[in-house]
């Protein structure tokens, strides 16, 4: 099968959407599909997997945004769809809707990837809030009611999806590489330091200078590794410095895989902060190390709901550190409970294998492209047989011509 991944940001790719997009092109590849990422010009690109080609588009970054955007340009575009059995495109921006466009011409089916949340976007751009809600909202739901079928990759997502559109929807986790984490081998040290850790952006979305007030209100004892890169790594080292939390609070920056891996296996507890994520990708990974988990309930975020369904640790109240921290201290201070939710977390990611995800993608791809291809069969057998313009009764699409009759 011939597959056309579509996103803005890749190798190297920055956030959940791109790490997702990413795994899932490496499974598919390794299931025996060509792969072809279209994504933007990066000044220092990383190698994709063998067997995966990489087209580049010209691309901008706004403001200190870390994600990047991409010039849809149709020329270069229709070939790659002409090309495609199958698009799949996880970046709801101009180029998506550009191959979108392409692909209903040609008749080649088109998945789209639900990464986004609102809640996003307008944290990242509170003063223009609620303005950018409505447009994004429109927006979105044009996007996805132009797709044969949408994945999302939690049942809340899928919820969350269904504002802007009410088409088909399938739950594929985003997964994990499970042999390059459950082969780990977990040393979770119960020494009179309490090592807990935070993996992710540091960008105002993600709101992980609450940790501070949290780490305010813990005890001595208990010292918090925070590894990412983004615009606030400044204003919270600074926050650190003046808090007086330099010799419990350590922002390691960017980290290798192996030594985010070395980090998670030592951590005791990994807490989540962040208002608004669709399943999070970092929590999983820490969920494989072993680590028991404490997620803020904020009720625009899937985390929570996955703490609680896996019995992987505890969910704290929203806006009071005094309150999160006694939690914290609780659930550390019962040996037994923090073993179980441990062993629970590490259970729970075991069931999110990047493997099994790729073989639910195929087979919608594979039924995607059988309802394509019966549908170009009756609108020539129609045609033949001087039936009914299938113009008109199906629109503006059915106008172009099939991948599938170019092919032949």
């Amino acid at each position: 099968m011939r597959i056309l991944f579509v996103a803005d940001d890749l190798y190297p790719g920055f956030g959940g959407q791109a790490r997702a997009t990413e795994g899932h092109i490496a499974a598919l590849v390794q299931r025996g599909h060509e792969v072809v990422a279209l994504a933007g010009a990066e000044s220092r690109p990383t190698r994709p997997p063998q067997g995966v080609s990489v087209e580049r588009l010209p691309s901008w970054r706004l403001g200190e945004a870390q994600t990047r955007f991409a010039h849809p340009l149709f020329s270069r575009i229709r070939p790659l769809v002409e090309w495609a059995d199958v698009v799949h495109a996880n970046t709801p921006a101009a180029t998506t809707a550009a191959v979108t466009i392409v692909a209903r011409r040609l008749g080649v089916p088109v998945v789209m990837g639900v990464h986004t949340q609102l809640e996003t976007s307008t944290l990242q751009a509170p003063i223009l809030g609620p303005l950018l809600r409505g447009l994004l909202t429109t927006w979105y739901g044009m996007l996805f009611r132009a797709a044969d079928a949408l994945t999302a990759p939690t049942h809340f997502a899928a919820q969350t999806a269904r504002a802007f559109s009410d088409g088909r929807i399938e739950v594929v986790s985003n997964g994990l590489d499970l042999g390059s984490w459950l082969a780990l081998d977990p040393r979770k040290r119960a020494g009179e330091v309490r090592r807990l850790a935070y993996v992710g952006r540091l960008s105002p979305e993600k709101r992980p200078q609450d940790l501070l007030d949290l780490m305010a209100a813990l005890p001595e004892a208990y010292h918090l590794s925070v590894c990412g890169e983004g615009p606030l790594e400044g204003p919270l080292r600074s926050a650190i410095d003046a808090r007086g939390l330099g010799d419990r609070v350590a922002l390691l920056g960017y980290l290798s895989e192996d030594d985010k891996r070395a980090l998670l296996c030592e951590t005791e507890l990994f807490v989540m902060p962040s208002p608004a994520e669709l399943q999070s990708i970092a929590t999983l990974e820490a969920m494989a190390a072993g680590c028991a988990v404490a997620a803020v309930g904020h009720d625009s975020s899937a985390v929570p709901r996955l703490v609680t369904e896996a019995g992987a640790g505890i969910v704290l109240p929203v806006g009071d550190a005094r309150a999160q921290a006694d939690d914290v201290v609780t659930l550390l201070d019962d040996r037994t409970e923090l073993a179980r939710a441990q062993a629970s977390a590490r259970r729970y990611a075991a069931s999110h294998d990047v493997a099994v995800s790729a073989e639910r993608l195929e087979a919608l791809y594979e039924e995607l492209i059988a309802a394509r291809a019966g549908s170009t069969a009756r609108r020539r057998a129609a045609r033949q047989a001087g039936g009914p313009s299938v113009a008109m009764a199906r629109g503006p699409e059915a106008r172009g011509p099939s991948v599938a009759r170019e092919r032949r």
